[in-house]
C-alpha cells in the first residue's frame, strides 16, 4: 500500500515538473493545435516567431499551405509584391491557402512579429 501512495505521488509531481517545463514534443514548441510537418507545400508556423521553412520552393500552379498552432501569426505578402495577400488573424489550429500561378520570388511576413524577424520566402519556379 505505502508503494502504491509513493507511485501515486512521483507519478504526480512528474506531471506537475513536466506542465511547468513546457513538455510539448510539438514542432511549434507548445500551445495545442496538434502536430505540423512541414512538406513540398506546407509551412508551419511556430511559437519560435518562425515560418519552418522559411524559404519554400515550388512549381507554378501549387497551393501553398501554411498551418498554425500557437500563438496567433498571419501570413502577408511584403509591399510592393507581384501578388497581394493577406491571412488575416491566424488563431492556434487554423491554417491559410494561397495558389501561386506566376513564376517569381514572394516575400512574406507575419504582421504581428515581423520586428522579431518571422519573415519567408516562396520561390515559383515554372512557366
Amino acid at each position: 500500500m505505502r508503494s502504491s501512495v509513493m507511485t501515486l505521488a512521483l507519478s504526480a509531481a512528474g506531471v506537475v515538473l513536466l506542465a511547468a517545463c513546457g513538455g510539448s514534443t510539438s514542432p511549434y514548441g507548445g500551445g495545442g493545435g496538434g502536430t505540423c510537418t512541414p512538406t513540398a507545400s506546407k509551412v508551419c508556423m511556430t511559437n519560435a516567431l518562425s515560418f519552418n521553412p522559411s524559404s519554400l520552393t515550388i512549381t507554378a500552379g501549387t497551393t501553398v499551405t501554411w498551418q498554425n498552432g500557437s500563438i496567433t501569426h498571419t501570413v502577408t505578402s511584403d509591399a510592393g509584391s507581384a501578388l497581394t495577400f493577406d491571412s488575416g488573424n491566424i488563431g492556434n489550429g487554423g491554417t491559410f491557402t494561397q495558389t501561386f500561378n506566376t513564376a517569381g520570388t514572394y516575400a512574406y511576413h507575419c504582421k504581428i512579429h515581423v520586428a522579431s524577424g518571422m519573415t519567408g520566402t516562396i520561390t515559383v519556379t515554372g512557366p
